[in-house]
């Protein structure tokens, strides 16, 4: 037994608690953990909006070349379009704000003055840039135009400790804890020396996107397409450009209105595709997409309305080159929902730790009752063999003995000589009943044992078992009386396994009755009456409350053979009760007043239609 709690307490045990150590400290970190999983889940949505966005960019650039290539289709020359380019552009395109057309050589031929403030503004803000007199710092998918630096000054980055700060140099996530620290690396652009470039602040984790000095022959060289972006007084400027080989060396290009852009890029936010993403990843859609412009503000919400604090979002991803600094960015709708999630999977966690303990533990406590029940069980098998061995030898001792003194001749009275015939028989008797017994047993343990239930009587079996036990019973000083109160009490069921339980009685009442027994033979019911029964009395010590539930037990003894003398194998009670069981009926212990115990046989009666007079039950039996 103690071998057995230290194999449970060392191999079940101590590692149950340790995994339950482990599973309550990682429930614990459930809130980090799903904010991982929430974040990494998020940034692929955004990923995909970014590419949307490039996508829809490509394809404006494309509707431009289109545009472009239609007006020189319909024009006498390339030079005849370029003087009224930008009126009839806007026309034909409607993202143009403002249309240009230059030469190599940075002549200027469209937008003119004349056409109004917004080709003057637009001439005086990039004539120089467009005329390759001026450099000028520029965001290009070019790459190879990274060779100056850029000196950082008011006019020509945008306020930057208004964008989120969010994105690493990766362009991937930024968690809570990295937004401090990008916001005061923004708050930190403001005193940047003059002559310090671009791209070292860009160490500082802002961008992913660096811009370039360049001029715009410079920029161009021999490609036929692109767009280019620039800021000017911290406003974003993006222009696409086209030349044709058949209007070589002049370059046609635009300037976009970014309102109109985003009015082109706000539809993509209620893409299915993304929607879908959205439901399944983020939680039922408790997610808002949004377009940031360079400025960190909203220019186009997945949930119109929708307000939070826009430099904090929960994953942002950057659009690239054309769109410098913009940012695709998901916004948690409820964002106390993570910390609800973590506190209700803790406490499911907790709760599953805690039964699967219990679990444990109740399963150990069972254990260690079914080992005590087992130890028990083998001790009364143990106890068993003892008894029936010293009930086998104690007979056999008896009947040889007498048997060698009859068969050498020395007892040559008749009287005396009867009388040993009748120890040897009743020693025989004895010695059958205890050899049937373990054998009935054995055969009810293995279920072998079939019931010939036929019809029978109860007064007619308990009269013959009587009626052989009787002589044995004078033997031993044992008073043994019957009250009949039915002449006859049919029945449906196995007349020898009755007479067993019958002389199974008897034999414990003479065991433990105190040298008086009763028989009773009843029925018991409403009319007709239902249940026959026969009670046996006896004016022994009693069964102590305590040991009632265990005397129908295999094995179980009040007293052991060995120590008390008395007779028997602790499996006459559990015979009787199994066999009765098996007939339909039952065997139950009364205390029976004036002292002593009773024990009760009963069974069902036959039914009306199957009933016999007692006069064919004789000639059956």
């Amino acid at each position: 037994m103690r071998r057995s709690a230290w194999i449970f307490l060392a191999g079940i045990l101590m590692p149950s608690l340790v995994l339950a150590g482990l599973a309550v400290r990682s429930a614990r970190d459930q809130q980090v953990i799903l904010e991982h999983q929430q974040a990494v889940i998020s940034q692929d949505i955004t990923d995909a909006l970014a590419k949307k966005i490039q996508d829809q960019l490509e394809a404006s650039k494309a509707d431009f070349i289109q545009a472009t290539q239609g007006l020189l289709a319909q024009s006498s020359s390339p030079r005849e379009l370029a003087a009224t380019f930008n009126p009839q552009l806007q026309r034909a395109w409607n993202l143009a704000e403002v249309g240009f057309a230059v030469d190599l050589s940075g002549n200027i031929h469209s937008p003119q003055r004349a056409q109004g403030k917004m080709a003057t503004a637009f001439l005086n803000e990039t004539g120089g840039f467009l005329s390759n007199r001026e450099n000028a710092p520029v965001f290009s998918q070019n790459n190879s135009l990274n060779t100056a630096p850029i000196q950082v000054g008011q006019s020509q980055l945008p306020d930057l400790n208004q964008q989120s700060g969010l994105q690493n140099p990766a362009g991937q996530m930024a968690f809570p804890s990295q937004m401090a620290q990008n916001t005061q690396v923004g708050q930190s652009l403001r005193q940047v020396q003059p002559q310090k470039s671009f791209a070292a602040v860009n160490q500082g984790n802002l961008s992913n996107t660096i811009a370039a000095e360049s001029d715009f022959r410079r920029l161009i060289k021999d490609q036929t397409s692109g767009e280019v972006a620039r800021f000017r007084e911290d406003k974003l400027r993006v222009m696409v450009w086209y030349r044709s080989s058949a209007a070589s060396p002049l370059v046609f290009g635009a300037q976009i209105s970014q309102p109109r852009l985003v009015q082109t890029l706000a539809p993509i936010l209620q893409s299915p595709d993304l929607q879908r993403n959205t439901s399944l990843g983020a939680a039922g859609g408790n997610y808002c997409l949004a377009i940031l412009d360079d400025g960190g503000k909203p220019v186009a919400l997945s949930r119109p309305g929708f307000q939070t604090d826009w430099k904090h979002p929960l994953v942002a991803t950057e659009i690239g080159e054309s769109l410098p600094h913009w940012e695709a960015a998901l916004y948690l709708v409820d964002p106390q929902q993570i910390s609800r999630s973590a506190s209700t999977l803790k406490l499911t966690l907790g709760a599953v730790v805690i039964t699967l303990v219990g679990a444990i533990l109740l399963a150990g406590w069972f254990m260690a009752a079914d080992a005590r029940r087992q130890m028990l069980l083998a001790q009364q098998k143990t106890d068993f063999v003892s008894n029936v061995s010293h009930e086998l030898k104690t007979p056999l001792t008896s009947i040889r003995m007498f048997a060698d003194m009859l068969a050498e001749e020395r007892v040559a009275e008749p009287a005396r000589r009867t009388q040993y015939l009748h120890i040897i028989s009743a020693e025989s008797a004895r010695l059958t009943r205890l050899i049937n017994n373990v054998l009935d047993f054995a055969r009810l343990e293995r279920k072998e044992r079939k019931q010939e239930r036929r019809p029978c009587d109860l007064v007619e079996i308990a009269q013959e078992v009587i009626a052989t036990c009787r002589p044995h019973l004078d033997d031993a000083g044992v008073r043994l009386s019957v009250a009949m109160e039915a002449k006859t009490l049919p029945l449906v069921a196995d007349r020898d396994a009755l007479g067993q339980v019958i002389l199974n009685l008897l034999s414990n009442a003479e065991k433990y009755g105190g040298g008086e027994i009763v028989v009773r033979l009843r029925p018991e019911g409403t009319s007709p009456h239902e249940w026959a029964c026969a009670d046996v009395f006896d004016r022994g010590s009693g069964i102590p409350a305590r040991q009632r539930a265990a005397i129908f037990k295999p094995f179980h003894r009040m007293h052991d053979s060995l120590a008390s003398g008395i007779s028997g194998s602790g499996l006459g009670l559990t015979l009787a009760l199994q066999m009765a069981r098996a007939n339909g009926g039952d065997v139950t212990y009364s205390p029976r007043d004036g002292g002593g115990s009773c024990f009760t046989l009963k069974l069902p009666l036959a039914d009306a239609s199957n009933r016999t007079q007692p006069e064919a039950l004789n000639q059956t039996t």
